[in-house]
């Protein structure tokens, strides 16, 4: 092989180099890990990948099978308020024990932060409807609609129980907290759902 034609294979094997890293770093910085978003068992993660050319949010939230890296679900209606760097940051998976079940939370405007709850069968996922218990919590005081917060916080899995913190501000933006307690029923022969099992009286913040 002559030196011009070893010098030539050189700057070709440099070229591919440099553009497999270039590739492999824009798919990174594109595609992130949910904080908690990993299942227990490893099969799948949550992950936020950034959308070109979407609006407001340029992001979105997938469930993928974590071995192949193929996407199985995306969550769709979501956003409205942060760009991706931010919802790398801030949203939030907490999975049940059992990897059947994970709940999603996302921001859709600057003080409000919303709840999803997925369900994986072998590969299936689906979004489970839950009944309303934001306006069960503003009935407790007296509301209709929250005025101005209004930001669920999913604390735990207790069992098939997810307990949430919910924050809420109503009647000339005071502020309220309580607990809420959503059930999921499932079993072989079942589809799963969820009820309402507790909400708590709204505790009043100061300030």
């Amino acid at each position: 092989m002559s030196l011009a034609q070893n010098r030539s294979n050189q700057a070709k094997a440099l070229a591919f180099g440099l553009s497999f890293l270039l590739v492999a770093s824009c798919a990174y910085a594109e595609d992130s890990l949910m904080e908690g978003g990993r299942s227990p068992n490893g099969r799948y993660e949550v992950r936020l990948v950034r959308v070109s050319n979407s609006e407001p949010s340029d992001y979105a939230i997938h469930i993928h099978a974590a071995r192949t890296g193929k996407s199985l679900f995306t969550l769709d209606s979501i956003g409205g308020y942060l760009r991706y760097p931010a919802a790398v940051e801030r949203c939030r998976a907490l999975w049940h024990s059992s990897s059947q079940f994970v709940a999603v939370t996302d921001q859709g405007t600057r003080h409000s932060r919303e709840l999803y709850v997925l369900a994986i069968d072998s590969d299936r996922v689906e979004r489970l409807p839950f009944p309303d218990y934001v306006q069960n919590a503003l009935g407790r005081v007296g509301a209709t609609w929250p005025d101005f917060a209004c930001v669920s916080s999913p604390i735990r899995w207790d069992e098939d129980d997810l307990v949430l913190q919910f924050h809420f501000t109503a009647n000339s933006r005071h502020s309220y907290t309580c607990e809420v307690v959503l059930h999921i029923s499932h079993g072989e022969h079942s589809a799963p759902s969820i009820g309402l099992k507790s909400v708590s009286k709204p505790t009043e913040q100061d300030g």
